[in-house]
């Protein structure tokens, strides 16, 4: 079924930097945490030592109030900024945070962001529409949305969507209810490839081998597929395979991959044969990892975010720079921009 979703651009008023605080300017084995205010969508230009916010002036949209769900950066022009909301749609920056508008996109609870990388017009976007889960694709920018996927009755949402960056018309997407389907035509066409025991909460593609994929579930445990999901199965490694939020491939290094939640921060370099501890900074079991980004220009450089803090790494791990948000709500995600140094984070309530 193919609808288009269209309204009238709201006309927004100019975004301010509000309220930017950062470390005193020492070497990074000298820095101190540092609290700032926060609002919803944070920016670090120092690779997440430091993060200054985003505020809106102006009763069009308030960054202040919104819940940021997803996020996606156009690989094409790392100004170009989407973020997927709980109940505001999908806002657009074209200056890199400085400005925000927001796209002509009625559906709610933005899980799933996707920007293809060989075409930037080209963008897919989960959503919620009349209490039902759908896939939306713009082929402008955003302007214009179809409608691809639909699930079959109200109720189910679609919980993540990832594009292969190596093979763009190659597409996953998880559901609340437990299934996974992929597409290999652009969202022309779907099939299920697994029904879960639990909703798979993301899935992560390898940076080398688009067949390697690592599927995150809701019950903390890591599935591998080697065949781009025709055989899905379980990673059997008790020390990992408990209370996992996170999972996330290394941007560089093929075979390496990174699972953190409860447990604690792990890395495996052979495909999640075998893992290695990385000791975050304080309890992961009473503030657990709830998002890691590895920069794609450095993998020893790590950033990681639990509750209302951020931790950064240089050296792989082994050391972190603490930095303290001044904020009720909880980090929901964290990525790099192709842009050296530069990261972006998103919050929500808890």
């Amino acid at each position: 079924m193919n609808k288009y979703l269209t309204f009238a651009l709201l006309s927004l008023a100019a975004v301010s930097l509000s309220g930017c605080s950062s470390a005193p300017a020492k070497p990074a084995e000298e820095a101190q945490p540092v609290a700032v205010k926060s609002s919803s969508v944070l920016k670090s230009v120092d690779g997440g030592r430091s993060w200054e916010f985003k505020g809106k002036v102006g009763d069009a949209v308030n960054l202040d109030a919104v819940d940021v769900l997803s996020m996606a950066i156009n690989p094409y022009d790392t100004r170009n900024i989407l973020v997927g909301t709980l109940k505001g749609g999908i806002l657009k920056t074209d200056d890199a945070g400085e400005n925000w508008s927001l796209l002509p996109f009625e559906a709610e609870k933005v899980y799933g962001l996707a920007v293809d990388p060989a075409d930037s017009r080209i963008i897919y976007a989960s959503g919620v529409w009349q209490d039902r889960g759908k896939i939306f694709k713009s082929i402008d920018g955003g302007n214009e949305w179809n409608e691809i996927y639909t699930a079959p009755s109200n109720g189910p949402l679609v919980i993540s969507l990832v594009l292969d960056k190596k093979n763009p018309s190659v597409l996953y997407a998880t559901t609340s209810d437990n299934q996974v389907v992929k597409s290999v035509d652009a969202g022309v066409s779907w099939k299920n490839i697994y029904a879960s025991g639990s909703p798979v909460l993301k899935i992560a593609i390898d940076s080398a081998d688009s067949n390697l994929l690592y599927l995150n579930l809701l019950s903390g445990v890591i599935l591998r597929s080697r065949d781009g999901g025709s055989s899905i199965g379980e990673i059997e490694d008790e020390a990992v395979n408990q209370g996992i939020g996170v999972i996330e491939v290394d941007p560089l290094n093929a075979n390496w991959v990174y699972a953190a939640g409860q447990a604690g921060i792990f890395r495996s370099k052979d495909a999640g044969t075998s893992w290695e501890m990385v000791k975050p900074l304080g309890d992961a079991n009473a503030f657990p990892v709830k998002v890691l980004a590895i920069n794609p220009a450095n993998p020893r450089e790590i950033a990681y975010g639990a509750a209302q803090a951020t931790y950064k790494s240089l050296d792989g791990g082994v050391s972190w720079i603490p930095f303290q948000l001044q904020t009720e709500k909880s980090i929901s995600i964290m990525k790099y921009s192709a842009e050296p140094d530069v990261l972006y984070l998103g919050l929500r309530k808890k």
